[in-house]
């Protein structure tokens, strides 16, 4: 009668929150072809993805040959901020997502940052999932054709929702591919069905180089041929053979073909555009050789010239600030994984924009960040090693904060109704005064040397060209005032920092599949390039002695750069970069559909899957097995529920369970259940019928995205007649546990390295309604990981276990996740309380295997194997006399070595196998081999 235990729900693992501290009041207009849902701090921008929406519409519709009619509307959401998506209850949204659209019920949701391009880009990219769905999904028993979706390629889903989005942020991709064509880091196209194995920074890339895969078919195999491709997998499992329909190659002889055409086109354009490598113009600051891709970014050197900070995901995500010495080399970091700070803001995917400030006496960092979806400016004292928060309310995401030459105020971006404008701040009494006020999407802000003025860049329509969305550069009053335009320079002008003496201002120009430095003479409003990059150059930053920082783009990674200013080019440039690299085409701008008038929301309970198996056989008789789940569109209500009969077995097993997603606190409730005729209890060797039902209910309350409480309530009967006695036995039990939970563990790739698991709780069966069970349970566990240098680390686990009662289970101190070497006996090594340590040394053998076994069916994707030195301890005692008793004898001990062999199955389901050896120091006994899928911690 093992049911007799709280189920094993998400509630009681491990793992990082979801804070939902805010609830939504959706409304909805509709359009021809959408439900656009809004709610009051999106509703200002619901005409515009109205807009977008339909224009996007008639352009995939029109290439794929597909369309729907007004009464099969799909539903968008439109969240006004990334903090607000990241408390959506239609689907949980972690750090990096842009958008999210989901089969089950063919619905799409992307958030606002202030920017018309990004909102433009991400929308249509979404919708391009939306087309992918109806085409493949739509149609009699949704269900089997949503689970089809395992096996379609990424590189064509997301590929195409990047090719449909053209002419919108076309140069994030063009960077993207320029750079890994000419640096060999093309991944194969076989190694792109999924892209859960990826290393860090390398899904985007991921991203566009199923676009370029795209782009390269139709020019090569004609137009229309990305619409044939889809619609062969229609009736088609496997990516080899749809290629092979459609272009008469299967995957690797086309995987060549388009490797080679990536690498002489790019090749040819790096030649003729004289563009060159990052060490052409600076000398590398931060490593250049790492096996795994990392991020480097915003170098903001200090006023005295002797350190340069900057952002780094060198640590994991999200990113830390680190200071380097100049002279030295030395660096530490200033503000990493701290819990006080859940995110510090990076930048959307490729576009790094300047976070970071050092107020003119080089005492403190200002940077924004992010503590349960709330943004604020905060300041960290170099001179005390602490930060403290400047609390910036009323704003729905604050970003890229500048001193004043003073040091007394601090110029940011803020996002307040749905738009982007500049701010100040005071740093003394906290208030804040508006200094644009437009529909524009005003960034990166930074005061002149005067404290007069300030610059920053601003987002306009150029409809009519292949760039529709650029960035120019504008200077405003410190205390607002008429706007000035310095320079109509076409591309997308951003990051603009000031020289000391006020003449000059140095920024970044995006456009036509360049990001370069440029430099703007303001008295003479000349623009000179400055680079010529083969990847992108990113927050360019003047130093003290006039020495010139930026964050060069080059080989999969973002490194730190210094060099003098001579080394730089001196190009005047007049003609921008919007067309540089374009390829004809013409972004429209969007119309305005027609809309209707808004309502409120509905939302509908439907089925989302439903997946029966059963057969019948003389022999066996009937056998019957199924998964339902249901939803509603809102997201705030979801059950689920498994079932599995054999009549001629005679058992049922049935669980069902219902969560409520609405409010932070999540809520839960559910029903697990067993019923067996003539089984065979092992305890007495006897056969009977067995009966066990359980129902639960539960709650979970997150402090933040670190720390939580669980509660959960059960009530479990089980019931046990033996065949030939009239006795029955009868288990009752009313269990009421509870638990507080910390996670912080992190790590940058396949295994963790960093951080913290604890949790502490106790579980109480009260002998109320009919309760028999007496068993009081208290229990503790930590998980400590200590980075030792790339993807090793030591861990140190300990877990420990109190019971009191009549009817404590037994704590069985052997075996896997116990201690290594001794048997999990039911005789021996166990007891009502116990505790286990554990201390394991997690060392890269081969951190890049690499090796893809694509000629089997589940294909298996080795990526590393490494190896463990680990020791365990234990305990376990019945009474506090057995304790005092205790000698060191007593004490279970074992050492041992394995291996830990990190797989795919199909590129998308992550599996790790473990290989242990343990000896035992405290008994005699042959060392045990165990094999087993992990990690258990």
């Amino acid at each position: 009668m093992s049911a007799l235990a709280a189920p094993q729900t998400r509630a009681q693992a491990f793992g990082q929150n979801q804070v939902k501290n805010r609830d939504f009041d959706w409304k909805v207009v509709s359009t021809e072809h959408f439900d656009v849902h809004y709610y009051e701090d999106s509703e200002p921008l619901a005409p515009f993805a109205a807009e977008i929406l339909e224009r996007s519409y008639r352009r995939i519709s029109a290439s794929l040959g597909v369309s729907w009619k007004n009464d099969k509307r799909k539903p968008f959401f439109l969240y006004a901020s990334l903090s607000d998506m990241q408390r959506s209850s239609i689907v949980e949204v972690g750090d990096g997502t842009g958008g999210v659209t989901e089969a089950l019920k063919n619905r799409f949701i992307v958030f606002n940052d202030g920017s018309r391009a990004w909102l433009d880009t991400v929308t249509t990219h979404e919708l391009a999932h939306i087309f992918q769905f109806h085409l493949l999904i739509e149609g009699f028993w949704r269900s089997a054709r949503i689970l089809k979706t395992i096996v379609y390629p990424l590189w064509m889903m997301e590929g195409m929702a990047e090719f449909y989005s053209w002419g919108l942020d076309d140069t994030a991709g063009e960077v993207l591919i320029r750079d890994a064509a000419t640096s060999e880091g093309l991944i194969p196209l076989y190694k792109l069905e999924h892209f859960s194995h990826l290393k860090p920074h390398q899904v985007r890339l991921a991203y566009e180089s199923g676009s370029a895969v795209l782009e390269f078919m139709e020019a090569e195999f004609g137009p229309g041929s990305v619409q044939k491709l889809i619609r062969s997998f229609e009736s088609r499992f496997e990516s080899s053979a749809v290629l092979f329909e459609v272009t008469g190659l299967d995957v690797f002889q086309f995987d060549r073909k388009w490797r080679e055409y990536a690498r002489e086109r790019w090749t040819r354009i790096v030649k003729r555009e004289r563009l060159l490598e990052p060490e052409a113009y600076g000398d590398a600051l931060t490593p250049t050789d790492n096996d795994i891709p990392e991020e480097n970014s915003s170098p903001t050197p200090t006023p005295d010239g002797k350190a340069v900070i900057y952002l780094t995901t060198r640590y994991g995500f999200p990113p830390s600030i680190v200071e380097r010495d100049l002279a030295s080399g030395r660096e530490r970091k200033l503000v990493s994984h701290d819990t006080r700070v859940e995110s510090i803001h990076l930048g959307n995917f490729t576009n790094k924009s300047r976070v970071m400030s050092v107020s003119p006496d080089g005492r403190w960092l200002a940077f924004a960040g992010t503590k349960n979806h709330r943004d604020s400016i905060y300041l960290y004292d170099r001179e005390r090693g602490r930060y403290e928060r400047l609390p910036v309310p009323g704003f729905q995401a604050v970003n890229q904060p500048a001193f004043s030459p003073d040091g007394k105020e601090i110029a940011f971006s803020g996002l307040k109704d749905s738009r982007t404008d500049v701010f100040v701040i005071d740093r003394a009494s906290g208030k804040t005064r508006r200094i644009t006020d437009d529909p524009q999407d005003d960034q990166t802000p930074v005061f002149t040397p005067d404290g007069r003025t300030l610059i920053y860049s601003s987002e306009i329509e150029v409809p009519g060209g292949p760039m529709l969305y650029q960035r120019r550069l504008y200077r405003v009053p410190a205390n607002g005032g008429p706007v000035e335009r310095l320079v109509d320079l076409p591309g997308a002008a951003r990051d603009p920092v000031v020289s000391s003496d006020g003449k000059r201002v140095l920024f970044c120009l995006e456009g036509g599949g360049f990001y370069e430095a440029y430099e703007l003479d303001l008295d003479t409003r000349v623009s000179r390039r400055l680079t010529r990059s083969i990847g992108a150059v990113y927050t360019p930053a003047y130093a003290p002695d006039g020495s010139l920082f930026f964050a060069g783009f080059r080989k999969g990674s973002l490194r730190l750069y210094r060099g003098e200013r001579s080394r730089f080019g001196e190009e005047a440039d007049s003609a921008g970069l919007a067309a540089a690299g374009g390829d004809g085409r013409i972004v429209a701008a969007s119309s305005g559909p027609a809309v209707g008038v808004g309502r409120a929301a509905k939302s509908p309970f439907t089925t989302d899957l439903f997946l029966p198996a059963f057969f019948y056989s003389s022999n066996g008789g009937l056998f019957w097995t199924s998964f339902w789940q249901g939803s509603d569109l809102l997201g705030r209500h979801q059950a689920t529920s498994l079932l599995s009969y054999g009549s001629g077995a005679g058992f049922l097993d049935y669980g069902t369970q219902y969560s409520y997603n609405r409010w932070r606190t999540g809520l839960g409730a559910g029903a697990i259940g067993r019923l067996r005729q003539d089984s065979f209890d092992d305890a007495t060797g006897l056969t009977g019928d067995e009966s066990s039902h359980l129902q639960f209910l539960r709650a979970s309350y997150p402090f933040d995205r670190f720390h939580r409480l669980d509660l959960t309530v059960v009530s479990a009967t089980g019931r046990l007649d033996f065949d030939g006695l009239a006795s029955t036995v009868r288990q009752e039990a009313r269990t009421f546990s509870g638990q507080l939970v910390r996670d912080t563990v992190r790590g940058r790739y396949l295994v963790a390295t960093a951080g913290q698991r604890a949790r502490i709780g106790a579980s109480v069966n009260a002998q109320v309604l009919g309760g028999n069970v007496d068993r009081d349970s208290f229990f503790a566990e930590g998980v400590q990981y200590v980075p030792t240098g790339g993807l090793s680390a030591f861990v140190l686990r300990g877990f420990g276990i109190h019971q009191l009662g009549r009817d404590p289970n037994q704590f069985i101190l052997g075996g896997i996740g116990g201690v290594r070497g001794f048997g999990r006996s039911t005789v021996n090594d166990l007891g009502r309380t116990g505790a286990i340590g554990t201390a394991e040394w997690r060392i890269p053998l081969w951190s890049n295997l690499d090796y893809y076994m694509w000629y089997i069916f589940p294909d298996f994707y080795f990526k590393s194997i490494s190896a463990a030195l680990f020791t365990d301890v234990g305990h376990v005692w019945e009474s506090r006399v057995q304790l005092t008793n205790s000698r060191w004898a007593d004490l279970r001990h074992s050492y041992g070595a394995g291996l830990r062999i990190h797989t795919f199955i199909l590129q998308l389901f992550p599996l790790v196998i473990h290989f242990d050896y343990a000896r035992r120091t405290t008994s005699s006994g042959d060392g045990v081999f165990y094999v087993y899928l992990g990690p258990l911690f």
